[in-house]
């Protein structure tokens, strides 16, 4: 008899072909309803509640302000939720830490991993496993200090409506001691944070010129405004930082001088991220010296919700030439 190995592998072939369909499907199906069930918490949000005791650093004293952000790292196959709480009253910190909510791919689980901050300086880390509930999600966390406290609790994330999320630690135990569950607070959505810096950027340039007052109030206390060309004998200094005051009292006034017939900014893009914009422009203005089309980019930083920076980049050559008149020199050897 000849073996014939295609006659005899062709069945077990299939079979793996089969269990890989399934094995895959699942994991799609199991990612999928990740996605699903996570979208919902994406973004920024904020509220207050009471503080409590029973964790080592905290006090049970005073309110507490509460910041978090759940974001999807890249694939969309985890999050990452941050925290941070404040006490009001002197503002130093409650609690703050970073979280990574993922699928385990050996056991197929949920899995959170967590390290932060309690108090003024008590290290910890924790891991636990995740269970979805109605609206949310339901966390047990086994915790450790790096003073060696253990902790057993579950903290439970519920929608309460498109921008309503309530947040709650129903039960847990410190060293083995039971302690009171930290009742529901309610946690708003906050807008986000790549809108806000867009509107605010676009805002500089409508009120440069026409509402200075107005752009005052959107600018940081440590506020610079930068022109980045790099250009000798000029009205003003280039390439150096303008504070807000002397921004408006000498930057701004110089312009005109230099584009009597005032300037056209036509904004071509905008690119926006949690922490800065860049703003591309085209202008349209005569120059004192000929017609001055230059290509601008804008490139914005924020803090603390307003602008801390500005940095204008464009043609110096234009600049130098069509505003200043100055003649192209070979630089001296």
């Amino acid at each position: 008899m000849i073996f014939q190995p295609h006659v005899f592998f062709r069945p077990i072939c299939l079979v793996v072909a089969i269990l890989c369909v399934f094995i895959s499907s699942s994991i799609t199906a199991a990612n999928d309803e990740l996605q699903k069930r996570m979208a919902p918490f994406m973004g920024r949000w904020s509220g207050e509640s009471k503080a409590f005791g029973g964790f080592e650093g905290t006090i049970d004293e005073g309110d507490l302000s509460w910041n978090i952000r759940f974001r999807w790292l890249p694939g969309k196959q985890a999050v990452e939720h941050t925290w941070k709480a404040t006490y009001l009253s002197s503002q130093k910190n409650f609690s703050s830490g970073t979280e990574i909510l993922f699928r385990d791919a050996d056991s197929g689980e949920l899995k959170v991993i967590s390290f932060g901050v309690d108090g003024d300086d008590v290290a910890w880390s924790n891991h636990g496993t995740v269970k979805w509930v109605k609206r949310g999600t339901e966390v047990s966390l086994h915790e450790k200090t790096e003073n060696g406290t253990a902790s057993e609790y579950v903290v439970r994330r519920v929608k309460q409506g498109r921008n309503r999320m309530a947040l709650s630690i129903p039960s847990r135990k410190v060293d083995g001691k039971e302690l009171a569950p930290v009742k529901a607070f309610v946690l708003q959505r906050q807008p986000s944070g790549i809108a806000k810096n867009r509107k605010m950027a676009e805002a500089f340039f409508e009120d440069l010129l026409t509402n200075p007052e107005e752009l005052k109030a959107i600018l940081h206390p440590d506020f610079r405004f930068t022109y980045m060309g790099k250009i000798d004998n000029t009205i003003v200094p280039y390439g150096v930082p303008y504070d807000t005051d002397t921004f408006f009292s000498e930057w701004l006034p110089h312009i005109p001088k230099l584009v009597p017939q005032g300037i056209k900014l036509n904004t071509t893009q905008v690119i926006a991220s949690d922490t800065g914009v860049a703003i591309v422009q085209k202008g349209d203005a005569q120059g004192k010296y000929g017609r001055y089309d230059n290509d601008y980019v804008w490139v914005f930083n924020f803090k603390d919700g307003k602008i801390l920076s500005v940095e204008e980049y464009n043609s110096d050559y234009l600049v130098a030439t069509r505003l200043y008149g100055q003649k192209l020199k070979t630089p001296e050897e």
